[in-house]
């Protein structure tokens, strides 16, 4: 087994987490770095705790034990509503769009932790409120056209393909400007036609900001990752570059299989 070695230009770091919910250990010693200005990929068969991994970094699990550390500093209580703030910012399995707000709507929402105004500033009509408002609806429709559906701003999520949903979840994402960006299966629903278009655009935001990606397709974790770490049944098997990994014996035996990473 091969394992990438940390060093000082990780961005974040998880280090020896355990998490066990209802008995069953979820992470037995989980460490990874993710590096800046790189994509990293996070592999594993179903079960093997990627989507924990995810969400131990955004607050929605407490580990049992070890360390979360970004931009040097290890977080004791991470709280999700903090997290664009801290410059963290994650999209679900799923696409997570609020049903009653239209495309741009929910682009915008992603980029509220950038507003100084609030309830109290529009229950007392701040000055400040409209401006921010229409600076903020500005930049989520040109959020919306760099993924090429600014023609669908104002059309509500069930009026649209998923694909497309996909991506109005991608802009919103994009929203706060993050150093970080979580991938959460990003190309779950997307066409094999889509899916070198949807490459291109994960690799145009990096060096900018990092990225981590849970994913299930190998043609894209292949095309776009730096660096990958595999899981199964909760623990680090190997990592390294796509070329490491496909041919580690490892990852063959527990999740590629020999075709699937030949």
């Amino acid at each position: 087994m091969r394992v990438a070695e940390t060093n000082a230009g990780d961005l974040l770091e998880l280090d020896d987490i355990k998490v066990k919910l209802s008995g069953l250990q979820i992470l037995d010693g989980v460490t990874i770095r993710v590096p800046r200005g790189l994509v990293t990929g996070l592999i594993g068969p179903n079960g093997a705790g990627k989507t924990t991994v995810f969400n131990v970094i955004s607050g929605f699990v407490k580990q049992d034990s070890g360390s979360v550390t970004y931009e040097g500093r290890k977080l004791r209580h991470i709280k999700s509503h903090h997290l664009a703030k801290m410059g963290i910012s994650r999209t679900l399995q799923g696409v997570g769009l609020f049903a009653s707000l239209t495309a741009l709507e929910n682009v915008m929402q992603g980029g509220s932790s950038r507003l100084r105004s609030g309830i109290l500033s529009e229950s007392f009509a701040m000055p400040w409120t409209d401006v921010e408002q229409e600076r903020l609806r500005v930049d989520a429709l040109a959020a919306l056209d760099r993924l090429g559906i600014a023609d669908q701003a104002e059309r509500l999520p069930s009026e649209l393909p998923y694909p497309i949903q996909k991506r109005v979840a991608l802009a919103r994402a994009l929203m706060p400007n993050p150093k970080l960006l979580l991938l959460d299966e990003p190309a779950g629903g997307v066409s094999a036609g889509d899916m070198a278009e949807l490459s291109s655009l994960i690799r145009s935001w990096v060096p900018e900001r990092s990225v981590l990606l849970v994913e299930h397709h190998m043609e894209l974790v292949m095309a776009v990752c730096d660096l990958i770490w595999v899981l199964d049944a909760g623990k680090v098997i190997a990592s390294g570059t796509p070329d490491e990994v496909r041919n580690d014996p490892a990852v063959l035996a527990a999740y590629l299989g020999e075709e699937g990473a030949a």
